[in-house]
């Protein structure tokens, strides 16, 4: 009965040292992972809060504070048929501008492409900035996985409000016009078909995700239309 007793006694002791190692390992694994987050999602946010000189439309300071105090979840917050917005989105106001940093997910080749995109608000409408396109794992290489590269995101930006009005489009999309990509951008339309030729369904859903996004910030964050 001893034998058993003091087994069990070196079961629990195992099980409880175990346990508390578990936790340990938890906790140090829990705030490495929680301190790579905050530093991807800034680094996204200050990506496309950068103009086309390398300044910020935003101190540095208060992109991390946002960043840092803005809740987020995993809530959809805004879906059409289309693509959808993530939660969070950051809200800065800089002088008589309101600047909202926006995540979309829209349905690629071989699943979601999200785009990380910064709208710039002012008394002509709402603008868009930039783009970074931070997820395209699923895309296939050397064809839709090519939209991580920087110069053909260039591409999709900037478009002021009258163009994102009317929704964009990729150039296949309307009949390849053969104009260069920044006159073809005033028409909203997004020249791809000469950098990724036969990749029509990523920059698509690129596309498709940018106009969710102008869709959202129209209709739940006050965004008006000129």
């Amino acid at each position: 009965m001893k034998g058993f007793f003091k087994t069990g006694l070196i079961l629990m002791t195992y099980c409880a040292v175990a346990g508390l190692g578990l936790g340990l390992v938890y906790s140090i694994t829990k705030d490495r992972i929680t301190s790579a987050e905050f530093k991807n999602k800034t680094q996204a946010v200050e990506h496309v809060l950068k103009d086309e000189n390398g300044s910020y439309l935003v101190p540095i300071s208060e992109i991390e504070n946002t960043v840092l105090n803005t809740k987020s979840t995993d809530e959809i917050l805004y879906e059409t048929d289309k693509g959808k917005v993530l939660s969070p989105v950051y809200v800065f106001e800089v002088s008589n501008q309101k600047i909202y940093v926006v995540t979309g997910s829209s349905i690629g080749f071989g699943g979601p492409v999200v785009t990380v995109a910064s709208f710039v608000e002012d008394n002509k409408g709402i603008s868009l900035h930039s783009i970074k396109v931070i997820e395209y794992s699923q895309e296939t290489p050397g064809l839709g996985a090519k939209i991580a590269d920087s110069s053909i995101q260039k591409r999709f930006y900037p478009l002021d409000s009258t163009v994102l009005e009317n929704g964009i489009n990729v150039d296949k999309d309307v009949g390849s016009p053969d104009l260069p990509p920044d006159e073809a951008k005033k028409n909203g339309i997004v020249k791809v078909s000469d950098v990724m030729t036969g990749a029509t369904i990523t920059p698509r859903a690129v596309v498709n995700s940018i106009n969710t996004m102008y869709e959202y910030l129209v209709k739940r964050m006050g965004g008006s239309e000129q």
